[in-house]
């Protein structure tokens, strides 16, 4: 019973790793394709940027609305998501045997 507990223990927690790579590999991809449409004229000056409806510390806001990529959006949401319930799952389920069976945890 204990080589299943510990078992599943480790695949909860390669499940954890490959969905925060996952998710890593989306945030890069949102990162660098906001970049890209960003108007860099002013991003020195805070004041002049939030002015500017294509600015670099706009661009974000417009991509969570779903204005600009949202075919993009929808698989970074579910990537973050997929982080979310993993670790969730993970600390769960481990907390869940450190209370009703520590007998069989490592």
């Amino acid at each position: 019973m204990s080589v299943v507990v510990v078992a599943i223990l480790y695949l909860l927690f390669a499940n954890a790793v490959v969905a925060f790579g996952v998710a890593l590999f989306w945030q890069a991809k949102v990162i660098f394709s906001l970049f890209s449409v960003s108007d860099w004229d002013g991003a020195p000056s805070p004041s002049k940027d939030l002015a500017n409806a294509h600015g670099v510390n706009n661009t974000f806001g417009r991509f969570i609305a779903g204005e600009i990529f949202p075919e993009l959006r929808r698989k970074w949401a579910k990537a973050i998501g997929y982080v979310a319930v993993s670790v969730l799952m993970l600390f769960c389920v481990f907390g869940f045997l450190q209370i009703a069976a520590p007998e069989y945890l490592p």
